[in-house]
């Protein structure tokens, strides 16, 4: 069976940088199960898996607009101190996450820190990144259409 809609693949990857710097992979761990067609990955990646089939191998380049966006300068806020939490010391590169208005979880980091403000990025981390993944397909087979409830294991 070939990648394609209304098939669940799996496959192994790894996630390079144009610099050459590796940021994921599923080396060690399990390997990525997603539903194709619902949007559980990067559209540029998804798209250049179509067609392959269980042992192929592919290095796909994925630009910016295709993978998590350029950055944003409106996802980068500023907000006073006093509205952290007492149990929160603001520190720049520390990772924390803040309720949307749907209940979803919102990442950020800090990206600064100053006697009264903490800046706060909500850019995805490679947003304004080209990607390069190389990915072996382990495995297709046909959806079952409760593909959605897939459970996706860390993303980059």
């Amino acid at each position: 069976m070939r990648v394609g809609p209304n098939t669940v693949v799996t496959m192994d990857y790894t996630l390079r940088l144009d610099s050459g710097e590796v940021v994921d992979s599923s080396e060690g761990k399990e390997p990525l199960t997603f539903a194709y067609g619902q949007e559980q990955i990067i559209p540029g990646l998804e798209r250049e898996l179509a067609g392959l089939q269980p042992g192929e191998q592919k290095e796909i380049h994925v630009d910016v607009e295709e993978a998590y966006g350029p950055r944003r300068p409106d996802a980068v806020q500023e907000i006073p101190l006093d509205r952290f939490p007492e149990d929160i010391t603001p520190t720049v590169g520390l990772r924390l996450s803040v309720r949307g208005p749907r209940g979803e979880e919102v990442p950020f980091v800090i990206s600064g820190v100053s006697e009264t403000h903490a800046t706060l990025d909500f850019n995805h981390p490679l947003a304004g990144e080209s990607l390069t993944f190389a990915v072996t397909v382990v495995g297709v087979q046909a959806g079952n259409g409760d593909e959605r409830r897939i459970i996706i294991p860390g993303e980059a």
